[in-house]
């Protein structure tokens, strides 16, 4: 892979020369770092704006990728310094609020974590304006971007084909990247792919359903004869019952020669049908790692509360999520010098309990009665203003130290 026109790794890591270099290659386009021209224009237009071609129709794969991004983008998230929030980072704001002129964070994430939920891959790319500074975060088509390592180094590098025009490289550097779950580190695997005998057979029985559906709309007809017809008596029969039928609406029939008939009812629906749709549902659950009742299958579901049921959910399939997402912006968008400093970005996952009242209230109570939050920090978890009397961390006079217990026996038994 020739990539002498295109910024090598030690020039990506040292942004603080980006503006001075960039004099030197406005007359070498191909050797510019990522910019407004490369993104811009109808050769670079999603694929979420022209359609969509990966989630099959299905509304479990519509589901399962839903529930996931909301959760996802329904989490705050900031830039902090130790347990600081540093809001005068113009990242922090980027991030957090605007990654780009055209996204909300929400917006961002959302559509990044779908990317990843159909595509296997979510990639966005690292915007500079002519003075080296990061200007904003766009989401790139994962269809048209395939990861490839440099022969010599060894570095990860991404092939970017646009509609239009050559294909064109970036260092890893710029572009941030999500798998779903890879095998070599930096390919992530399709989970509709995975999913697509499931999917498959799942159509074919939903069409076979809708066959039948149709048919038993009507009750059909059996005639019994007494004996053996032939094949031209056979067709008179049919045909008297028929024209008999026609000409009363259905209301008197008049059957001669021992000929009886019957209603044969035929179930819209076949059962087995709903036992199809939960091996389906499960599948997919376990595919995408969450639990089968956020699908609608409520057979193993054992949890005294709702706010369980969401635990897990938040354990199992979201914790390792958001902390893939948490790495990637921390190592692209931070340097070493400032990570070594305690900067971090950080996904509130506690906002998805607050829905939760009474656990939310019980957890500040505890945390002000065991003097690890003042009330003023409870009150704006409520989005409630600041008590002049409420900065101070509080301590139940009921509690003392093991320590002062044994320096002073006489207060452990009753003494004054």
């Amino acid at each position: 892979m020739k990539i002498s026109q295109i910024f090598s790794w030690r020039q990506a890591r040292e942004i603080a020369k980006l503006k001075s270099q960039i004099n030197e290659l406005k007359t070498q386009k191909s050797a510019l770092p990522p910019t407004r021209k490369l993104i811009r224009g109808s050769s670079f237009l999603p694929r979420w704006l022209r359609g969509d071609y990966t989630l099959r129709n299905s509304e479990l794969i519509f589901s399962a990728v839903s529930r996931i991004s909301n959760a996802l983008s329904a989490m705050p998230v900031q830039l902090y310094r130790g347990s600081t929030i540093v809001r005068s980072d113009i990242r922090n704001d980027m991030v957090g609020f605007e990654p780009n002129p055209n996204m909300t964070s929400c917006q961002f994430f959302k559509t990044l974590e779908a990317c990843r939920g159909t595509e296997g891959n979510a990639y966005a790319l690292k915007m500079y304006d002519y003075n080296g500074a990061l200007e904003s975060l766009r989401p790139l088509d994962p269809q048209r971007v395939n990861p490839i390592l440099e022969e010599t180094s060894g570095e990860l590098w991404y092939r970017i084909t646009p509609d239009k025009g050559a294909d064109y490289y970036l260092h890893n550097f710029y572009v941030l990247h999500i798998p779903f779950i890879s095998t070599n580190g930096y390919t992530g695997v399709n989970p509709v792919s995975v999913l697509l005998n499931t999917l498959t057979y799942n159509d074919e029985i939903q069409k076979f359903s809708s066959s039948q559906l149709q048919k038993g709309i009507n009750a059909q007809v059996v005639l019994e004869a007494p004996a053996n017809l032939g094949t031209q008596q056979k067709a008179d029969v049919i045909k008297d019952f028929m024209e008999t039928y026609e000409e009363t609406g259905g209301n008197i029939l008049l059957l001669e020669s021992g000929v009886q008939a019957k209603a044969l009812n035929l179930s819209p629906v076949d059962t087995k049908l709903f036992e199809v749709e939960k091996i389906s549902r499960s599948r997919v659950a376990m595919v995408y790692n969450i639990p089968p009742h956020l699908l609608g299958d409520y057979s193993d579901t054992s949890f005294s509360s709702q706010e369980q049921q969401m635990l897990e959910f938040l354990m199992l399939t979201m914790l390792p999520i958001v902390t893939a997402y948490e790495q990637e912006l921390n190592r692209k968008l931070l340097s070493k010098d400032e990570r070594r400093k305690g900067y971090r970005f950080v996904f509130d996952m506690n906002a998805i309990l607050r829905a939760d009242a009474a656990t939310r209230a019980d957890v500040h109570q505890k945390a002000i009665r065991g003097g690890w939050e003042t009330p003023n920090e409870a009150r704006a978890d409520y989005g409630r203003d600041k008590d002049p009397n409420g900065n101070k961390l509080l301590v139940s006079k009921d509690l003392t130290t093991l320590e002062y217990l044994v320096n002073n026996p006489d207060k452990g038994k009753g003494g004054t």
